[in-house]
């Protein structure tokens, strides 16, 4: 696959990324934060994040595989970018929340787990190319 049919792709298929992540937030407030309170449902909404961006973006390997670990950082990283300016943008222009506010989700030390989608957002391209790689055939061993 040449580096533009990659990108032409996998770059737009961040809007995917983003619809999957205003549903988790929209079942967030909605379903589990009555339920659970807003901590216990923002932890659960994040694993939950977590497993759908993992299950995208297997999918999305393997019906347009990225042909290196060169693209996939590339896509990985635009895919951050694109999140961050989306959040930040939204959360300050939109919203008009306070910094404090924006920033609280990537508290570790508070118990938010929220910095593992961006994380993961960046490395997952490159994990799930190297995960679905060919295997090589296994050559018996020879005495």
């Amino acid at each position: 696959m040449r580096s533009s049919t990659v990108y032409r792709v996998w770059l737009p298929s961040w809007l995917g990324l983003l619809l999957l992540a205003v549903l988790n937030g929209t079942v967030r407030g909605t379903i589990l934060q009555p339920r659970l309170g807003e901590e216990t449902a923002r932890r659960v909404a994040t694993v939950v994040l977590l497993v759908a961006l993992t299950a995208y973006v297997r999918r999305l390997q393997r019906r347009h595989p990225i042909p290196d670990a060169q693209h996939a950082w590339v896509v990985g990283m635009s895919w951050v970018v694109m999140t961050l300016g989306f959040e930040f943008g939204f959360g300050r222009l939109v919203a008009k929340l306070a910094w404090s506010e924006l920033l609280a989700d990537y508290d570790v030390r508070a118990g938010r787990i929220w910095v593992l989608v961006p994380l993961w957002t960046a490395v997952a391209p490159e994990v799930m190319r190297r995960l679905t790689l060919p295997q090589a055939p296994h050559e018996p061993e020879t005495r």
